[in-house]
């Protein structure tokens, strides 16, 4: 296996697991971005669930406590029964035009958060985690990129960072081993593809180590607006590499 795409995929990784631990999500929106284009899409979406999975997990332990369950359930619920059930039926789809939308919708989004975030108060009700969660569920099934729009159902309920960051990277944990698991099962990575693995995994480490640093420095005040700019930039960025 070349030294040159091992040394790119490390560097991918270590820049979303970075952006992951400080804003709470962000790997898939990096590695999906960028892995594409050096290999299928298929291994990209199995590469990228096991890097995040990593991350997700070691967070989520670090800051269990602080983890809003009661906040986290009706839309965790929705999402994980959508997202593996879209992840499994999607195997042979092809995705580019749907990833295109996608960065699309990302933009609108961001903007429309930008513009009415201080007037939209999404309480954390069955219904309002329903009807996130199964969009998230097939955002995270056909992408593996289902953290903004949780992010976007999690940060109004969440008033502290640290809450906010320990509830939805047990929710992106969760979901992502589910991911996982179907990955697997159909074969997008195999044995010879296990230093890619290593070395992202050393990546995803240090990535997520730095990304805590940078979590910790980033002011309450504009946490959110942060978040709400990263989702339109990755919306922009989906839109423009699957352009090139």
């Amino acid at each position: 296996m070349r030294i040159t795409l091992i040394l790119f995929v490390m560097i991918v990784i270590l820049s979303g697991s970075c952006i992951q631990s400080a804003l709470g999500f962000g790997t898939t929106m990096i590695t999906m971005g960028f892995l594409p284009l050096v290999m299928e899409y298929s291994k990209a979406m199995g590469l990228s669930i096991i890097m995040v999975s990593i991350s997700t997990l070691y967070i989520s332990i670090k800051y269990r406590k602080y983890i809003r369950w009661g906040v986290m359930l009706p839309v965790l619920i929705p999402t994980a029964i959508i997202c593996g059930t879209v992840n499994l039926l999607s195997a042979k789809v092809n995705s580019t035009t749907m990833y295109l939308l996608l960065g699309c919708m990302f933009v609108a989004v961001s903007i429309f958060f930008f513009v009415f975030s201080q007037r939209i108060h999404i309480r954390p009700t069955p219904v309002s985690g329903t009807v996130l969660g199964v969009i998230c569920g097939i955002f995270y099934g056909l992408f593996a990129s289902g953290g903004p729009t949780a992010a976007l159902y999690l940060l109004p309920s969440i008033n502290d960072k640290k809450e906010y960051l320990a509830t939805i990277q047990a929710f992106l944990c969760i979901n992502n081993y589910i991911i996982l698991i179907i990955s697997l099962a159909l074969g997008r990575l195999d044995a010879g593809d296990l230093p890619l693995v290593l070395a992202g995994a050393a990546a995803m480490i240090a990535g997520t180590l730095l990304g805590l640093v940078v979590h910790r420095k980033i002011p309450s005040d504009i946490f959110g607006k942060v978040i709400y700019a990263f989702v339109g930039i990755g919306g922009v960025w989906i839109i423009v590499s699957h352009l090139i």
